[in-house]
């Protein structure tokens, strides 16, 4: 079993190291090192080789993948490399894991340092070999005297009574592709044997000395953070109604937040089911049963962000005009488990073990949710239930935070399923109209797209449930994504309606960029049927990105796509037929689609 990774200040303190860094942001001048410089690769005399990242791994593999990447340019075995990812005390703040950006963007420094490190130790092997840089073989750790094998030092050895501090060179030259022999390479995933051996050790599974347990009670507005009832609806707590219950440390209440900390987590949950909370009355507006028009009434600014030729004329003008609208649903991240969260509150700082996707905004948030400095709080994260973007994660780490300030002793605080499924911050609901119509020629004539996408970021519900915060309605522009289709109409108008949210909602898997596609994609489907036309070879004639052409292209051949215009031709003697509706044609009773 592997020692554990060595914290950053330790690093930058002690000697037999080679550490590539970068100052940090806001770092005092002249300061220690410890306190002034992030670490992205570091080598020691010991052999250790470790690399820093500030994004999380979500299970796609990063942690994986940035190892591949630090093994390829240091020349050391890819199980060589220990990846530590998204800690705040020793990680660079990189922001939130968000959109693929990881191996686009945060990787780069990381592969930037590696090659620096690697430069580094050529410098050190030529002059410990007393030959020319270029006369060097590296490969695997050691290197070696071309001609002269025998000749040869590891990385290690370089490293003994030194302490090199680099900062971190932009202009480096990473290893060219033709040269890769671990980027590029299938190779095993280095958490999937834990967690297939049930050994894995997530954000639930933590426990530190003195813990005590912890269970919030919701207020009754699940999934609701806009309102003026929002931090003000508690009425009265009566503690009396768990006082039989044994363990019980404390009831804690602040403004619409109600948490119970014990000595035993069945102690705490049976104390959150059986504790007598009054709630005034509260009222919230539009209903979301229907939901085309609570989207379509909620108040926006409009964005235009494509507007080339006349659509109104080419509308008006057309043979005949296509009006189509398009309703995706608010969606549920269902994790297979609820969330979690430790938090241990001191005198000389807060440390907390969250499954955030991201460590530097919630820390942000505990600051402001505690008055404390965010350079005194410490987010550790580990893995936890899987999401597709923000669920409960970061919420459950303030009520964590919130109960172990109360009591004075680390608290690990478990949501119900109920409470993480009614109170996540959920994919928005999404309203998409669409008016257009073909040329006579078949060509795209008109094509007016408008978008509405009720969302924001979602605050972290402790900040609004203790008044920290305003429950004011925050509009976030981000439901703007793909809303270009890639298609050459001759007369476009795309405008974006932004809007507050209407229910608690925040990022989801492709944010606003699959509805928007959904539409584009269901509205050509139609015109290519008005137009008699193949709906694959509809798409190439219009299509204007050559890569949309490739994986159009690409799609229909692993698909086996059968060319034609219009349906498939059907077997009416086959056991089943298959069909479809006219998106303005509504089933008949009874009647089943497929």
């Amino acid at each position: 079993m592997r020692n554990p990774v060595p914290a950053r200040r330790e690093l930058l303190k002690r000697s037999g190291v080679l550490a590539v860094v970068a100052q940090k942001p806001n770092a005092v001048q002249g300061a220690a090192p410890e306190d002034a410089l992030d670490v992205y690769v570091s080598l020691t005399d010991d052999g250790g080789i470790y690399a820093f990242n500030g994004h999380v791994d979500l299970g796609t593999g990063i942690s994986t993948a940035l190892a591949q990447i630090v093994a390829e340019e240091l020349d050391v075995p890819f199980g060589a490399v220990e990846m530590v990812l998204g800690d705040t005390d020793n990680t660079p703040n990189q922001g939130p894991t968000v959109a693929s950006e990881t191996i686009q963007i945060t990787a780069v420094p990381l592969r930037l340092a590696a090659a620096q490190a690697r430069q580094e130790i050529a410098r050190l092997a030529a002059a410990a070999l007393n030959c020319a840089i270029e006369d060097l073989a590296i490969e695997d750790g050691i290197a070696r005297v071309r001609g002269a094998p025998e000749k040869s030092v590891d990385y290690a050895s370089l490293l003994r009574n030194q302490r090199i501090h680099l900062l971190l060179d932009p202009h480096v030259t990473p290893k060219p592709v033709s040269k890769h022999r671990v980027v590029g390479q299938s190779v095993d995933r280095t958490d999937i044997p834990a967690k297939a051996a049930g050994t894995f050790i997530y954000v639930h599974d933590v426990r530190v000395p003195g813990m005590l347990h912890g269970r919030v009670v919701r207020p009754p507005y699940s999934g609701l953070d806009v309102g003026e009832f929002i931090g003000r609806c508690l009425e009265s707590v009566d503690r009396q109604s768990i006082a039989d219950i044994p363990g019980i440390v404390a009831v804690v209440v602040e403004g619409d937040f109600v948490g119970i900390v014990a000595e035993r987590e069945e102690y705490a949950a049976e104390a959150a089911a059986r504790l007598d909370v009054r709630w005034k009355p509260w009222t919230f507006g539009p209903s979301l049963g229907d939901l085309e028009n609570a989207i379509r009434s909620n108040p926006s600014t409009s964005r235009k962000l494509v507007d080339e030729g006349n659509v109104d004329a080419a509308l008006a003008t057309a043979q005949k005009r296509f009006d189509r609208t398009y309703l995706w649903p608010y969606q549920l991240h269902g994790s297979i488990g609820p969330s979690c969260g430790v938090a241990d509150v001191r005198a000389d700082g807060i440390t907390v073990w969250a499954g955030t996707q991201n460590p530097y905004p919630l820390r942000a948030d505990l600051a402001k949710l505690t008055g404390v400095p965010e350079s005194t709080i410490e987010v550790i994260r580990l893995e936890a239930a899987g999401c597709y973007g923000r669920n409960c994660a970061d919420d459950v780490v303030a009520d964590a935070v919130l109960l172990s300030r109360a009591v004075g002793k680390p608290v690990r605080v478990q949501l119900t399923r109920e409470q993480e499924h009614l109170w996540e911050p959920k994919g928005s609901g999404q309203l998409v109209d669409v008016s257009g119509a073909l040329g006579k020629d078949g060509s795209l004539a008109a094509y007016d797209f408008q978008s509405r996408y009720p969302t924001n970021f979602s605050p972290t519900l402790a900040l609004l449930l203790t008044g920290r915060i305003s429950p004011v309605p925050e509009v976030r522009p981000i439901g703007d994504r793909t809303a270009r289709p890639s298609y050459n109409y001759e007369n476009i108008r795309v405008t974006v309606h932004d809007m507050p949210p209407i229910a608690r909602a925040s990022w989801f898997r492709g944010v606003s960029a699959l509805p928007n596609v959904f539409a584009h994609e269901s509205f050509i489907d139609e015109l290519a049927v008005e137009a008699g036309s193949d709906p694959v070879q509809f798409r190439l004639r219009h299509i204007n990105d050559p890569r949309a052409a490739e994986l159009t292209k690409a799609t229909a051949e692993r698909a086996g796509w059968e060319h034609r215009a219009g349906p498939k031709p059907q077997d009416p003697n086959a056991d089943v037929v298959r069909g479809r509706l006219p998106s303005d044609v509504g089933l008949k009773p009874g009647a089943i689609g497929v």
